[in-house]
């Protein structure tokens, strides 16, 4: 399997830091903690407000991107100030603050004065295994069009070169989609260009770092591509090589990766005519993964799901009536008071770990109020004919936090669960970040996959290093594991297979496994095709629950010489098990201990007694 590390003990409520007690958790009558740390003292609410321990005082900030900047294996968070002028990359540490915001030991950041910084994505455009960052501005006093930059990383210097605000690489119509059209494992783009001509922008390895080279597409008669798009590359097949998913005016369509390129393979139609983003999960854990959509029907909002196994749309069973009988709707295009209301998106995550994933959305209420909800992915009973589950709202776990206008999930603290990173509106108008960490405890297990370029590994990288930060789009990943009751539990994701219109997706795919204790069985992994006729996969077998596996395609065209790592983060549970395994060893020893003693002692009265027999024998 390759290198095995055991991590820090997290369990309960996890801290990285030491603390100065043996019990240093104290609980108010008013439901707050106090933690008491060698940094100092802590207060959290009982709904785990974790929003101190994470940032310190610095949270005027917008999130933009996750990835690993300086390569450490820990997910640094890129953010951008509320004008849009500034983008900083918070660095990741094992102590509070957890992100540590741009200075002399924080993350670079670049500064301009004319744009609008809409989008960010992370990634090794130039194939040097370091991560750069390209940044997507849309300032109508400037142009109409969409502007990309990308800002190149020095990885040694910790440094980012910022691009000249005047001379932006590309101007489109839209956000670009972040791909891997070639399957060379170093970012293109696809989108639209000023002439509403779509193409795929292919970068290469190049140490110059020339302009990317324009690969128009043959559209025929189809739409132009829809603004605000979802497109995703992302395995729809199930063959893990990822394919297209492309939003257009009127319609969505599903291009397939070949040997040629991508070709067009159906029209999806719409399930309404008012719909939002895409986005992509495994809801019923069939190991397909399946298209959800934000929708109005009847003027009433929806949430529709597509399976590509099936080719119909669905309406699943959601209540957007909480218990007050107040009726929750998605932000339309005229809640301008609210940043992030110009699209309606589904943030989707593992919450519990149950294996069943769940998501955020952004709901108003009747007095127009903005409130992220967390909607919980649980079986659907017998009243729901049409799909075996549905999703239940969670009205108030964010009420604390006052006006939420978005929700993500990110495992702050690398242990396999997912927090919720939060943007709020005060009263004053600013926004400001904060997060939630869930305070139950669940009796389950996770397995958390990472992908990075293959392109090179350790020492014949430019630099030298293992590319852990280099956020490569398009990995599809698959496990198998055999459930409690003897039944295949499977599912499918793939990585970072959406990058515009604040996906805010997540640089690694955390699986949760439910209580399923026993090994993963397989778990597979392949690498978009490129110009292969064929998948390049590779499988890894007996898993060990609550790890990261951590895949490098290197070398790309030998799948049987991947390189992989195993980091095992021990769970409560695991302890608990183990600490009764060596409390039932200690109890056994001792009674084999008093046991040996009492039998010495018996021995020992029984010579005692023979010795001071008398012995008529002697006599005669």
């Amino acid at each position: 399997m390759g290198k095995i590390e055991v991590r820090q003990l997290v369990q309960g409520v996890p801290f990285a830091t030491a603390v100065l007690a043996r019990a240093p958790l104290s609980w108010s009558a008013d439901n707050n903690i106090a933690l008491v740390t060698q940094h100092g003292v802590y207060i959290l609410s009982r709904a785990l407000n974790f929003t101190e321990y994470v940032f310190g005082t610095n949270t005027n900030f917008l999130p933009a991107a996750f990835g690993d900047f300086n390569s450490d294996k820990l997910t640094d968070l890129f953010v951008v100030t509320e004008d849009g002028k500034t983008l900083e990359i918070l660095i990741s540490q094992s102590e509070p603050p957890l992100m540590l915001a741009s200075g002399a030991d924080g993350g670079p950041s670049c500064t301009y004065k004319t744009l609008n910084i809409v989008n960010v994505a992370p990634g090794d455009f130039d194939g040097n295994g370091a991560m750069d960052v390209m940044i997507v501005s849309h300032n109508t006093k400037v142009s109409e069009f969409f502007e990309v930059y990308i800002l190149w990383g020095n990885l040694k210097e910790m440094s980012l070169k910022c691009a000249s605000e005047d001379s932006p690489l590309l101007s489109l119509s839209g956000q670009p989609l972040v791909m891997d059209y070639n399957g060379d494992m170093i970012p293109d783009l696809f989108g639209e260009d000023e002439n509403k001509t779509r193409k795929f922008w292919v970068f290469g390895q190049d140490p110059k770092r020339e302009p990317p080279v324009a690969v128009p597409v043959e559209v025929g008669n189809l739409t132009s591509l829809r603004v605000p798009s979802s497109h995703a590359f992302i395995d729809l097949d199930d063959d893990l090589a990822a394919d297209l998913w492309v939003t257009a005016e009127g319609q969505y369509e599903v291009w397939m990766k070949s040997d040629k390129g991508f070709k067009l393979n159906r029209i999806p139609n719409l399930p309404t005519s008012v719909v939002g983003q895409t986005s992509f999960a495994d809801v019923n854990l069939d190991g397909e993964v399946d298209a959800l959509v934000p929708a109005l029907k009847d003027e009433q909002s929806a949430i529709f799901i597509y399976s590509y196994g099936h080719s119909n749309w669905i309406e699943l069973d959601v209540n957007f009536k909480d218990s007050a009988e107040n009726i929750w709707r998605y932000p339309k295009a005229d809640d301008k008071d609210y940043l992030y209301t110009d699209t309606i998106t589904l943030h989707v995550g593992d919450y519990n770990l149950d294996g069943y994933p769940d998501i955020l959305v952004t709901l108003i209420n009747a007095e127009n109020k903005p409130r992220v909800i967390l909607m919980e992915n649980v079986k659907c009973e017998a009243a729901c004919n049409a799909y075996p589950r549905k999703f239940v709202p969670h009205w108030n776990l964010f009420e604390e936090f006052g006006d939420t206008v978005l929700g993500t999930f990110f495992d702050f603290q690398e242990d396999g669960t997912l927090d919720i990173l939060l943007v709020r509106k005060d009263s004053d108008g600013k926004y400001q970040l904060g997060v939630y960490k869930d305070p139950n405890e669940y009796d389950a297990v996770f397995v958390k996959v990472l992908i990075p370029t293959g392109r090179c590994y350790g020492s014949d990288c430019e630099l030298h290093n293992i590319p852990y930060g280099t956020n490569q789009p398009g990995p599809s990943i698959t496990y198998i594991i055999t459930t409690a009751t003897g039944g295949l539990q499977q599912s499918r994701d793939t990585q970072l297979s959406q990058t515009a219109y604040h996906a805010l997706q997540l640089p690694y795919t955390v699986f949760g496994l439910g209580r399923n204790w026993n090994f993963v069985e397989e778990l597979r992994v392949g690498i978009p095709k490129g110009n292969n006729s064929e998948t390049l996969s590779s499988s890894f077998t007996q898993i060990i629950p609550n790890s990261q596996l951590i895949v490098i395609p290197y070398p790309r065209g030998h799948p049987d010489r991947w390189v992989s790592k195993l980091f095992i983060t021990p769970s409560k549970a695991m302890l608990m098990t183990a600490g009764a395994l060596v409390g039932t060893c200690l109890f056994v020893a001792a009674i084999i201990g008093i046991l040996y003693r009492r039998e010495l002692q018996q021995d020992k009265r029984e010579k005692q007694q023979d010795a001071h027999k008398f012995h008529f024998d002697a006599m005669r």
